[in-house]
């Protein structure tokens, strides 16, 4: 099977013949640090690569590496407006985004953290109205994905993913109050949050429309965005999240699916155990990072309880073993996480979320080395 039937397999639950393997992904990819050091361990040379994510300084993976282990996906990403231009303030090591929202580089530090917001004073809806929201259907948005996206579907041996043009309804609300703020706006300002988030909402909607209308008919998978878990537990009640999320999360889900067969995949990182059943009423088919360290994330009784109704992307090693084991001890992990989750299909193998700066190069080899070697099915391991 080449990668796409092998992933097409796995997200209607049958077993292909072995576990696909996603390096280098929408959420499997490599801070630079991390890229450049594998790329020297396995002795490559190559350019520096493209930088995919300047907040995060997740990079486009060099070829070579992509060829040496395994990406399933082509991936689609929007591009911003032609109104907006990038750039990298040299002085200051600083950029703004279509947003508004400003991001700062500490000397000598791993990302772009955000140092200023757009909308930071808002209480009220009057003050939304004042903001001038980018066009969610700017057609520069999808220059080039229409062709890109042609090439992919004839080679066939790859799924295509699209990705969403903000992150989810809840977690864009850090980007635009500040962190802190948001969560206040969620205690004490509900009536802020309703009004931003339905904005918001219909924002999201609009760039879905337009980018199905386009590219519907050959998207495998649509990816979107909504952190609900922090290490220790959820960001928010499951009350509030049934309250003001669910019921739209679930309005953009049906709005895609009117327009596209593919599946829906969301990244949400964290312990989201008591949010998973609501997801799935959502219409969620496919969970990514599947953070097995995290509280409640257990990847034996996920599995067990949720298996028949969402594919598990990623959750293929505790990112602290990854981070500071030694290969052997990665190994370990590797088969736990394959014992438990691969049975019956519905598992995509991958990184928990992108590989960090000081991740050792030779674990990420033990990482996919492993799973190769342990990921045919019948699973044995």
């Amino acid at each position: 099977m080449n990668c796409r039937e092998r992933v097409l397999a796995a997200l209607d639950h049958k077993e292909p013949d072995r576990v696909p393997l996603d390096f280098g992904g929408r959420h499997t990819t490599l801070h630079l640090d991390a890229h450049q050091a594998l790329m020297q361990h396995l002795g490559f040379s190559g350019p520096i690569p493209p930088i995919r994510s300047y907040h995060t300084y997740l990079v486009e993976p060099d070829p070579q590496l992509l060829n040496h282990f395994e990406r399933v996906t082509t991936l689609l990403f929007p591009k911003a407006p032609d109104s907006y231009i990038f750039s990298i303030d040299p002085a200051t090591d600083s950029y703004v985004d279509e947003w508004g929202t400003k991001y700062y580089r500490p000397p000598d530090g791993y990302y772009y953290d955000i140092a200023a917001v757009p909308l930071p004073d808002a209480e009220t809806e009057a003050d939304l109205k004042k903001y001038r929201w980018p066009d969610p259907v700017d057609p520069s948005r999808l220059t080039g994905l229409v062709e890109q996206a042609k090439v992919a579907h004839a080679l066939g041996d790859k799924v295509l993913m699209m990705g969403s043009a903000t992150p989810g309804l809840w977690e864009h609300s850090w980007y635009m109050f500040g962190i802190e703020k948001a969560f206040m706006n969620l205690a004490a300002n509900q009536l802020l949050v309703e009004a931003f988030t339905e904005r918001l909402l219909e924002w999201q909607i609009a760039y879905w429309n337009m980018t199905c209308d386009v590219l519907g008919s050959v998207l495998d998978l649509v990816q979107l965005n909504e952190d609900l878990g922090t290490q220790k537990g959820p960001m928010m009640s499951l009350a509030t999240f049934r309250r003001i999320y669910k019921p739209r999360l679930t309005r953009l889900v049906e709005s895609i699916r009117k327009q596209t067969k593919a599946r829906i995949y969301l990244h949400s990182c964290g312990s989201i155990y008591q949010f998973i059943p609501d997801l799935i009423e959502c219409g969620i088919q496919v969970l990514n990072p599947v953070q097995v360290n995290a509280k409640d994330m257990n990847s034996a009784r996920l599995k067990r309880e949720f298996g028949e109704d969402l594919t598990f992307w990623g959750g293929g090693c505790d990112p602290v073993v990854l981070q500071n084991g030694l290969p052997r001890d990665v190994v370990v992990e590797v088969k736990h996480r394959i014992h438990d989750l691969a049975p019956g299909g519905g598992f995509v193998f991958g990184s928990v979320h992108n590989l960090q700066a000081g991740v050792p190069p030779e674990n990420i080899v033990a990482l996919f080395d492993a799973a190769r070697e342990f990921g045919d099915y019948p699973i044995r391991v």
